[in-house]
């Protein structure tokens, strides 16, 4: 269509400049006045022919397109109505106005909240996926507003989208999957004269490859005790339904010795094999890192956890200290500062960990600093002893100095724990250039990534125990001071419940050497002791405990004591000690608005895994966690509830 020529306005307008002209001119005045009037009357003429022309054209312009409409109006609503898209206009209420044959076809009833329960006539427009008669569609939504009145109605279309669903849903499922399996306690296995070595590695693969054929997949063996997997997608639902039965039919084959097999599996679950491969690496490093006997399926950022409910092994061989030992003391000799945090609320172990690692760095020629956040009385006597002895007086400092002072030179050493969001001071993390990590507990999946040196062993009873090692071998003329002795002797007595429980050859020998260094166990014994007040309040949330089906005890510190989480702590340590009480998991309110969890357990239960469920983490026999932002019924509750879900686990495991 034409355009509707409108280039008389232009000459209108500069008429009209004309006559200004003519009236500016030097010309005689009284023809002056006659030229531009009459220019000006021809301008006015010339712009109104021009606005009529302009007017007309518009109309003709939406004559024609009536015109065009009205012919194909029947047309476009016939080609609407047979489309094979189903389609139709849905009121603001849900009910359908108008429907198209295929959506006649499709879905005859009234309203579209039927099919869409969920239906919003004011959400945002974006494709929303629905599943509907065996088939998978795809709803797209596009509002019309109408001009004659104030009534929106939603026109919605569905695209089929079952074929390529289909194709996605096998591409998902035959995904290469990437599984390690490892024999973890290889090397102790091996270190016994009377292991069958040849017999176990037999069953062993015979095991897996029954495995491996339930899955369709391949494996091959590419190093003593270790097994490279491929398996499809859709396989790893089965494994995880079995609970990785692969773990306990290991236990079962006969070693020859007084040990049993120990597995880690890890599976790596990605859309690639190379990522695959990356994913199932770094699930056999945390796996190994809690302890082994065990399976970690790493699907994205998150971790899946199975078995683990086994104490480990007692660690034999003192190779990985030596080594560590002597990397320590070269990182020490070539820095200035060391710096030493542990977890918020420190207790004994933690202390005396910290003790040690600076006893080491002294020797060394460098500075060291303990990171000390809130306290609380558990740890007041040693604390006293470190502010009586002059050498070690200055060492005490808080999170807020440690920032100040922190060069990028300095080392940082953290003890007792290795998850980010328990240290004392995180912040220090990022400050610092070198990191050392010294740890007896279960790696969790927020653990401190790629420290500079590491010693994690899950199998030692405390931190104290490795640090004790660990001074041994750092150098043959350090003698640590009496009182560092003692605290370190009393965070091994209060990991092992006066040497009940997770205890092995190596603890009793790091004791020997710290009573042979001047360890006082009176003054251990000092360290334990409770006023009468605290003692009252044990013996009060104690009486109140309530126990649950396989003999674990739930109990809340009253809100109105001080000090709830130690209570807590103890309370938890006195209830299995109940005929009867296998754990013990007690509740307190800390002095912020967050409930501290205190598990404690005999071996049997792994309170480590409940406390995981809670956000929490720690050791088989004793682990904690902090809920926040909630009231103290509330996080009994969710407590319970971890704890029957741990219970159903373990009879669906038997």
């Amino acid at each position: 269509m034409k355009k509707t020529k409108t280039g008389l306005v232009p000459l209108g307008i500069l008429l009209c400049v004309l006559c200004l002209a003519i009236f500016a001119s030097g010309l005689y005045q009284p023809y002056r006045l006659i030229a531009a009037a009459v220019a000006l009357g021809v301008s006015l003429i010339v712009f109104l022919i021009s606005l009529a022309v302009q007017r007309h054209g518009a109309k003709e312009l939406q004559r024609r397109m009536d015109d065009v409409f009205a012919e194909n109006n029947e047309i476009a609503t016939r080609l609407v109505d047979q489309v094979g898209i189903p389609c139709a206009l849905i009121e603001s209420d849900g009910k359908i106005a108008w429907r198209n044959e295929s959506m006649e076809k499709l879905f005859s009833e009234p309203d579209i909240c039927l099919v869409q329960p969920h239906f919003d006539f004011s959400a945002p427009l974006v494709a929303m996926p629905m599943e509907y008669a065996g088939n998978v569609y795809q709803v797209m939504n596009v509002p019309i507003h109408r001009e004659k009145d104030s009534h929106a109605l939603l026109f919605q279309y569905w695209l089929d989208r079952t074929e390529a669903a289909h194709y996605q849903r096998l591409f998902e499922e035959q995904m290469p999957f990437v599984a390690l399996i490892y024999i973890d306690n290889y090397e102790e296995l091996s270190a016994d004269v009377q292991f069958h070595r040849t017999s176990v590695f037999s069953e062993v693969e015979r095991l897996i490859a029954d495995m491996v054929k339930r899955t369709d997949g391949v494996y091959r063996r590419y190093e003593n005790g270790r097994y490279f997997v491929v398996f499809e997608a859709k396989h790893l639902a089965q494994l995880e339904q079995e609970r990785f039965t692969l773990l306990e039919q290991a236990h079962a084959i006969d070693t020859g010795t007084n040990m049993l097999v120990s597995l880690s599996i890890a599976v790596g679950a990605s859309d690639r094999i190379l990522r695959a491969d990356e994913s199932a690496r770094q699930a056999m490093e945390l796996a190994l890192g809690r302890g082994g006997d065990q399976a970690v399926i790493k699907k994205g950022g998150g971790y899946v956890f199975y078995g683990g409910r086994r104490q480990p092994e007692a660690m034999q061989s003192r190779v990985k200290m030596r080594l560590f030992s002597k990397a320590l003391r070269q990182l020490f000799d070539n820095t200035g500062d060391v710096f030493i945090a542990g977890h918020s609320r420190p207790d004994m172990d933690c202390i005396g960990a910290a003790l040690g690692v600076a006893t080491c760095a002294r020797h060394a020629g460098s500075r060291a600093y303990i990171v000390l956040g809130e306290q609380n009385t558990m740890i007041e006597h040693a604390l006293d002893l470190i502010r009586e002895n002059h050498a070690y007086s200055g060492m005490l400092i808080s999170p807020e100095q440690a920032e100040r002072i922190m060069r990028p030179t300095s080392v940082l050493v953290v003890v007792d724990t290795q998850r980010v969001g328990s240290l004392v001071a995180p912040k220090l993390l990022e400050l610092a250039s070198r990191v050392v990590v010294i740890d007896h507990h279960r790696r969790g999946a927020d653990h401190i990534d790629n420290p500079t040196l590491h010693f994690l062993e899950a199998r030692a009873s405390s931190t104290s125990e490795l640090v004790t090692e660990m001074l041994q071998y750092f150098d043959t003329n350090l003698r640590p001071p009496a009182f560092v002795c003692g605290t370190l002797l009393a965070g091994i007595t209060i990991d092992t419940k006066h040497f009940a429980f997770n205890v092995g050859s190596r603890t009793f020998e790091a004791a020997g050497y710290l009573r042979k260094n001047g360890a006082d166990t009176s003054m251990v014994k000092q360290m334990f002791q409770d006023d009468m007040e605290s003692f009252g309040d044990v013996a009060t949330t104690v009486r109140s405990a309530e126990v649950l089906p396989g003999g674990m005890a739930l109990a809340s510190v009253g809100e109105e004591i001080k000090n709830a989480p130690l209570i807590a702590a103890k309370s938890a340590d006195e209830l299995i000690g109940i005929r009867g009480i296998e754990a013990a998991f007690v509740l307190g309110r800390d002095d912020g608005d967050s409930i501290s969890v205190s598990g404690r357990s005999l071996g049997k239960v792994n309170v480590q895994l409940i406390c995981e469920k809670l956000g929490g983490g720690g050791h088989l026999t004793m682990a904690g966690a902090q809920l926040k932002d909630m009231e103290l019924d509330e996080a009994e509750a969710l407590v319970r509830a971890a704890i029957e879900q741990y219970t159903q686990e373990v009879i669906k495991t038997v």
